[in-house]
C-alpha cells in the first residue's frame, strides 16, 4: 500500500511545535515546486523568482510565531508572503524603468517620464491573498465539483464540502469503504483536471491545501 503524503499543514504544524533545520527543510522542499510556479507567473524571470523563493522562506522562519491556523491554512499563509515579495520587486522595477525612461528620452531639452500607471493597476490586482484567495478557491472548487457527473460529484461534495469521514459516506450511500476510496480519488484527479484547465493560478494552492487523509 503506497504511503499517503502528509499534507502541507501537517508539515507546518510539526514544524511550529519543534522549530528546527530538519522540519523547516521538510517544509520547504513540499512548498517550493507550487511556490515556484506561482511566483513565475508574476515575475516571468528564474533568477528573480529564486530571490523571491528564498525571501519568502526568510519570512517564514523569521514571522512562523505570527500564523494563526484558527484564521487560515498555512499555504495560504506563505502564498501571501510570496507575492507580497513578488509585487515589491515589480514595483521596484516600475520605478527603476520610469527612473530610465526619464534620464533617457529627451526632447529640446525636456525630460519626459513615462509614469506607466498601469502596470501598476495591473500589479495590484493579479491575485487576492489571504481570506480572499481562500474565498476565491473555495469558490472555483465548488463551480468545479458541480461540473463531475455522479457519483462522483457526490462523493467530492460529501468529503470536500460536507467534510464527513470515508465510512459515513459509505453507509450513508450504501457503498464500501473501499468504492468511496476510489470514487473520492478519480474525482479529485478530474477537479484537478478541471482546475488545471480553467483556472491555472489557482491548482498549486488547490493540490497543496488538499488534505488527502
Amino acid at each position: 500500500m503506497a504511503k499517503v503524503k502528509e499534507s502541507v499543514q501537517t508539515i507546518a504544524l510539526t514544524f511550529i511545535q519543534n522549530k528546527n533545520n530538519r522540519n523547516f527543510k521538510k517544509l520547504i522542499d513540499r512548498l517550493k515546486p507550487g511556490l515556484n510556479s506561482f511566483v513565475f507567473k508574476y515575475l516571468k524571470d528564474t533568477q528573480l523568482c529564486n530571490e523571491v523563493l528564498s525571501q519568502t522562506f526568510i519570512a517564514i522562519w523569521e514571522k512562523i510565531d505570527q500564523y494563526d491556523s484558527e484564521k487560515g491554512n498555512f499555504s495560504t499563509w506563505s502564498y501571501g508572503i510570496a507575492r507580497n515579495e513578488a509585487l515589491g520587486i515589480l514595483r521596484a522595477q516600475n520605478r527603476l524603468v520610469s527612473f530610465d525612461q526619464a534620464t533617457s528620452n529627451t526632447s529640446n531639452g525636456k525630460i519626459y517620464l513615462y509614469a506607466n500607471t498601469s502596470v501598476n493597476m495591473n500589479i495590484e490586482v493579479i491575485g487576492p491573498t489571504g481570506e480572499e484567495l481562500v474565498t476565491n478557491l473555495y469558490d472555483k472548487v465548488v463551480k468545479t465539483i458541480n461540473q463531475l457527473k455522479e457519483p462522483y460529484r457526490t462523493v467530492m461534495i460529501e468529503r470536500e464540502l460536507n467534510d464527513k469521514q470515508l465510512n459515513t459516506i459509505a453507509n450513508e450511500l450504501g457503498w464500501n469503504c473501499s468504492t468511496v476510496k476510489t470514487r473520492l480519488r478519480k474525482a479529485r484527479k478530474d477537479v484537478e483536471v478541471i482546475m488545471k484547465l480553467n483556472y491555472p493560478e489557482l491548482i498549486e494552492l488547490y493540490t497543496e491545501s488538499e488534505d488527502y487523509g
